[in-house]
């Protein structure tokens, strides 16, 4: 089996040959297009191998327009480690590149990034438009700073199930209905977000945030929601809290029953959303490193977590039956709640032996009997 560097390869050196790769369509498991008008890369992922090619600008650029893979021959350099380095090729010239790409591989993962840096505005929305026509992924944009004008323009334009990642500066005034409705999302600079503007997410994959404003307080205000919502509101959010904030570990747990994974090299937590009638992922990772704090959302039934989720579940049953218990003795009638609270005792006995059976590698945080 080939790698998509050795076909890529290929594919230069003969038009012929690379016909013959189209029909044998290799798979991988991404395209990544980066392009604009200082510098361009294309890279291709598989489970063997990576391919990266860059395309730099050299002092004769002046050449045939590119349409296929095998007029690239006149601008390669140098291959190092397994990159090619090739002469920079024009916005257009990559269109024809991808194009002939997807006739070589089978992908099911493609992601366009523009950057929008020594680009005038006019090039930026022709380009745009024209990659928001082609069938992919993920879109991204690079930019020292974009203005409310420019941000606006885009998230209209931007189809709500596409995966967006803005690396640029934003306002902090800044806001837009859809900002938050991509299937998934990272904004480089996030500082114009309200933890509650999170409140009204549904059904969303990843989010990523590298700079807000968020503190502890507001990690502990979107978990409450997060456990108490009637809906899945997302499968996972990362985000960097405000800038010197000193994350308190035992404040933002205090009012969940955890249990904590000792052997990571990071603090991680595991609890039960308090509200799991409509929702598949119900149960919480909640992991921090640093300043950032990591949420998982996770579905018992699918991901690698069944385990942890029974023994949360025994936990919350314990609670309940600790609880009915108390309530029984102080509201204490007679011999009738007698037997009941034996009843309730024998079948909290039954629990307590099966957590203690089941959980050999958690501990537990914020049980209180």
């Amino acid at each position: 089996m080939m790698t998509p560097t050795e076909i890529m390869k290929l594919s230069m050196s003969d038009y012929h040959l690379e016909l013959m790769l189209r029909n044998r369509k290799c798979k991988i498991n991404a395209v990544i297009v980066q392009t604009g008008n200082i510098y361009s890369q294309i890279d291709t992922k598989s489970a063997r191998d990576c391919l990266s090619v860059f395309f730099k600008k050299s002092e004769n650029d002046k050449r045939n327009p590119v349409t296929q893979l095998v007029q690239l021959q006149d601008k390669y350099r140098e291959e190092i480690d397994e990159k090619l380095f090739l002469t920079y090729v024009s916005l257009d010239e990559m269109f024809s590149i991808y194009s002939n790409l997807t006739l070589l591989f089978s992908c099911p993962f493609h992601k366009w990034v523009l950057v929008l840096d020594g680009m005038n505005l006019e090039e930026f929305w022709q380009y745009t438009e024209r990659i928001l026509k082609l069938k992919f992924q993920r879109f991204a944009v690079h930019a020292k700073t974009m203005s409310n004008v420019v941000l606006t323009e885009l998230m209209d334009k931007i189809p709500e199930k596409m995966e967006v990642i803005i690396d640029s500066d934003i306002p902090l005034d800044y806001s837009h209905p859809k900002a938050l409705r991509f299937r998934s999302f990272k904004y480089t600079e996030a500082r114009w977000l309200k933890i509650e503007d999170f409140f009204n997410i549904r059904n969303l994959c990843l989010i990523k945030l590298d700079r807000t404003n968020f503190d502890c307080s507001d990690v502990i205000k979107f978990l409450n929601y997060w456990s108490d919502c009637d809906e899945d509101m997302m499968e996972g959010i990362a985000m960097g809290l405000k800038e010197g904030t000193q994350i308190d570990e035992e404040e933002i747990i205090k009012i969940f029953i955890v249990i904590s994974d000792n052997e990571s090299s990071h603090s991680r937590f595991f609890m039960k959303a308090r509200n799991i009638g409509n929702r598949k992922f119900v149960v919480g990772q909640l992991e921090f490193r640093e300043n950032k704090v990591t949420f998982s959302a996770l579905d018992p039934l699918k991901e690698d977590c069944l385990y942890e989720y029974s023994i949360l579940e025994l936990l919350h049953q314990k609670r309940d039956f600790e609880e009915k218990i108390r309530k029984m003795e102080k509201e204490f009638l007679g011999v009738r709640d007698a037997e009941n609270i034996r009843k309730l005792q024998l079948e909290l006995e039954i629990i307590e032996d099966k957590l203690t059976d089941l959980n050999r590698d958690y501990e537990i945080r914020n049980f209180e009997t």
